[in-house]
C-alpha cells in the first residue's frame, strides 16, 4: 500500500476486457502504470483477441496477395488465348499456319501422320499398368505370412513362460569347451600350451586348475579369465 494513503483511498482503474474497477495492490507497486487488466483471466482474453486480430490481418494480406495472382493469371491467359486464336480447328485438332502449307505440298503423308501420332498419345497415355505378382506367388505369401506370425506368437509366449518360470529349463545355457554339457556357469580360462580361451563347466574347471582360483603348480597354463552366467536360467 502507498505510504500514507489509506485503504479506502487507493488509486483505482478500469480493466480494459471486462471494463469494471480494480484497486492498487501490492504485486502492482513497480509496474502500476503499465496494468490495464484486473486479473490473469482478463489477461488471457486480451492476449487471445490480440492473436486473433492479428490473425484476421495475416489471412486478409494473404486473401489479397491471392487475388492478385489470380488476376494475373487470367491476363497471361487471355494474351496466350489471342495468340491461339491464329490457329484454325479442323476435327478437334489445332493446324496452325505452317501445318497448312506441309498438307498442301504432301496432302496424304500429313494426314497419314498427323493420325498416327494422335493414336500413339492416346495408346502411351493409356499404356499406364501396374504389374499384379502371379496367382501363384498369393499362397506362398500368404504362408510365409502366417509363419513369420506364429513365429512371434511362439517367442511370445516363451517369454512369458520364461518369466512365470514354467519356460525350458535348458534355454540360454550354453556348453561346455571340453565335455559338450550344457550348464548355467562357465569359467573362462586358459589351460593348455596353446594359451586360447575357452569356456569349461565347474567339473572340468577342477581338473584344469587344480579347484584353485589362480592355479597351482601343478597346472603351470591355466590362467582365470572370469564368469558367465545364464541369464534366461529358470529359478
Amino acid at each position: 500500500m502507498p505510504r500514507g494513503v489509506k485503504k479506502e483511498n487507493l488509486p483505482t482503474k478500469v480493466c480494459v476486457v471486462c471494463e469494471r474497477p480494480f484497486t492498487w495492490r501490492k504485486k502492482w507497486e513497480r509496474c502500476w502504470d503499465e496494468v490495464t487488466t484486473c486479473s490473469k483471466s482478463c489477461n488471457q482474453k486480451r492476449k487471445m483477441k490480440n492473436k486473433e486480430s492479428s490473425n484476421a490481418v495475416v489471412l486478409a494480406s494473404e486473401l489479397d496477395s491471392m487475388v492478385t495472382r489470380l488476376d494475373n493469371i487470367n491476363v497471361v491467359d487471355s494474351v496466350g488465348f489471342e495468340a491461339e486464336l491464329k490457329a484454325t480447328v479442323d476435327d478437334g485438332q489445332l493446324i496452325t499456319e505452317e501445318d497448312k502449307a506441309v498438307e498442301e505440298d504432301f496432302p496424304h503423308n500429313y494426314s497419314d501422320d498427323k493420325s498416327q501420332s494422335s493414336q500413339t498419345s492416346s495408346t502411351s497415355n493409356n499404356s499406364v499398368t501396374f504389374e499384379q505378382p502371379p496367382p501363384e506367388s498369393i499362397p506362398a505369401m500368404m504362408d510365409a505370412k502366417a509363419q513369420r506370425k506364429a513365429e512371434k506368437k511362439r517367442k511370445k509366449a516363451e517369454r512369458r513362460a520364461q518369466r512365470e518360470g514354467k519356460g525350458d529349463p535348458t534355454a540360454g545355457q550354453k556348453q561346455c569347451t571340453l565335455c559338450d554339457k550344457s550348464v548355467n556357469l562357465l569359467i573362462r580360462c586358459a589351460y593348455d600350451e596353446s594359451g586360447e580361451w575357452g569356456m569349461v563347466c565347474g567339473k572340468c574347471w577342477n581338473d584344469v586348475s587344480g579347484g584353485v582360483v589362480d592355479g597351482d603348480d601343478a597346472h603351470p597354463h591355466y590362467r582365470y579369465g572370469g564368469l558367465w552366467k545364464n541369464r534366461r536360467a529358470q529359478t
